[in-house]
């Protein structure tokens, strides 16, 4: 039995990552708040319990060294449930492994967030995290269920109904865990930098908090 995270992330280049921040923040500035992002993400995956990381970039992948401890792969598929269920498909290589996919806009994830999920799939064959906007930010799978991933109306506000909706067809049992906000909208990015200005305990990691400093969104 091995655990397997697998981290789903974009190359932070300008104008081509997070979009729908801007013009609230300049792409540049976009950017290099996700950057930091993906490295507090990273970190989290390197803290839980996992026996194997690995880095999906959608995407042309960045021309450089993997992040210490991960491999690099790149997705591939035409929707973003194609470009899991393929992940997914590649990682459950044996009887009980568990597989868990998080991508890199999660403010508050932690790495008891990981284990959460991977102790779940213990019992259940699908774990789910949902986002308050109705998509889900976490999703680990203990068996191939390809199903959950087809006929989805990714990036709308249905998504976590319609794969609960799909699980039940197929008889799966699903853990759902604590509800959270991505960082999708500037409305978002308020309420994020709000949390994280008032308790230094939740809210971004400790490189997200460094870029929002640099930009200005929290004291020095």
């Amino acid at each position: 039995m091995s655990r397997r995270v697998a981290v789903f992330a974009r190359p932070p280049v300008a104008g081509k990552v997070k979009t729908r921040l801007s013009p609230a923040l300049p792409p540049a500035s976009v950017a290099e708040l996700y950057s930091a992002m993906l490295a507090d993400t990273l970190d989290v995956a390197r803290g839980c319990a996992a026996d194997e990381r690995t880095l999906w970039w959608a995407g042309e992948p960045l021309a450089e060294a993997p992040p210490s401890g991960f491999c690099v792969r790149a997705q591939s598929g035409e929707d973003l449930g194609a470009r899991m269920a393929n992940a997914f498909d590649a990682l459950l290589q044996s009887p009980g492994d568990r597989v868990v996919i998080v991508g890199a806009d999660l403010p508050e994830l932690r790495s008891s967030d990981l284990d959460l999920a991977f102790d779940s799939l213990a019992s259940h064959e699908l774990v789910l995290g949902p986002a308050f906007e109705g998509g889900y930010w976490l999703v680990g799978l203990s068996r191939r269920a390809p199903e959950v991933f087809t006929n989805i109306a990714w990036s709308t506000d249905h998504v976590f109904a319609q794969t609960l909706g799909a699980a039940a067809s197929f008889g799966l049992r699903v853990r759902s865990l604590e509800s959270r906000r991505d960082l999708e909208t500037p409305a978002d990015l308020v309420l994020a930098v709000a949390v994280a200005a008032t308790s230094p305990e939740r809210g971004f990691g400790p490189h997200a908090r460094a870029a929002l400093r640099r930009l200005g969104m929290l004291p020095r």
